[in-house]
């Protein structure tokens, strides 16, 4: 576990250097215009190390920069104090599925720039890391034996509607594979990742859960706080890029507002809750 220790503090280091650079450098350059290989112009942000990605990326990549650097710093401290008590260890693997996330997010999605090998350094280090902490998680004696007397009947319905929210993607991929064209969220990417993590991970995994936690298996009470702390860097993160698109000019719809900002927020909420009342089960 020392190995995986300092394998996290270096998920730390890593992640500092991301997030900071992605908020703060700055070329002090103009956005400009492209022509993408659909033929339509697309206005990109010009400046700092996200300079060749759309505005709507730019800010995205901003705001969860934002929200990720807090996470770091949480996931740091939960490293130092998680031979103290079993809880701090589900709150790191929590704060690790989100880092993992970001990381996969900024490899795939991120156009090129120079700061590339710190994404793919990052993205193995979280892959590995994660591996590491769910193995050790999944084999400790780290839930109290009661608990799988108990049917969590309201966290399990909890996280069958989170996988299923993520359902909310197939507005845009359905229409552009009935009428032929590209995604209308495409800008100058070839794919969005998010709709590739959240379809096929994120789904089967949230309902996976929900469904084993109604039959009373005792792994899935061992993912069930890890996911719900995930959920909640969800809904924080969805503020933080809301924040930095709105404060770069970028409107967004009222329906997207509800289905894509408002209603992980909602989940994030209650996720909070959901996560405050597990810890009983969770041995000191």
């Amino acid at each position: 576990m020392k190995k995986i220790s300092k394998l996290c503090y270096l998920i730390v280091i890593l992640t500092l250097i991301s997030t900071l650079i992605g908020i703060f450098y700055s070329t002090e350059a103009a956005r400009f215009w492209v022509v993408n290989i659909y033929g339509e112009s697309i206005e990109l942000f010009g400046d700092g190390i996200y300079k060749y990605n759309s505005i709507l990326k730019a800010a995205g990549n901003k705001g969860t920069d934002a929200v990720m650097l807090l996470v770091a710093v949480f996931f740091g401290i939960m490293t130092y104090l998680k031979d103290k008590s079993n809880r701090f260890k589900f709150l790191q693997a929590g704060a690790l599925a989100g880092l993992l996330y970001y990381s996969a997010c900024l490899v795939f999605g991120v156009t090129f720039n120079r700061l590339f090998p710190v994404y793919v350094l990052l993205f193995s280090s979280c892959l590995f890391a994660m591996i590491g902490l769910m193995s050790d998680l999944i084999k400790s004696d780290t839930i109290v034996s009661s608990a799988t007397d108990i049917r969590l009947k309201g966290t399990s319905a909890f996280l069958i509607i989170c996988g299923l929210s993520v359902l909310v993607w197939l507005e845009f991929v359905i229409g552009a594979i009935a009428t032929g064209e590209p995604l209308s969220v495409i800008e100058i990417y070839t794919t969005e990742p998010t709709f590739v993590l959240d379809l096929a991970i994120i789904l089967p995994v949230y309902v996976g859960c929900g469904l084993n936690l109604l039959r009373k298996n005792l792994i899935a009470y061992k993912l069930t706080p890890v996911l719900l702390t995930f959920i909640v860097i969800v809904g924080m993160t969805v503020i933080s890029q809301n924040l930095f698109q709105t404060s770069m000019g970028i409107e967004i719809p009222p329906k997207d507002l509800i289905t894509l900002v408002l209603s992980f927020v909602i989940l994030g909420m209650f996720a909070v809750i959901l996560n405050f009342r597990f810890q009983k089960y969770i041995r000191p």
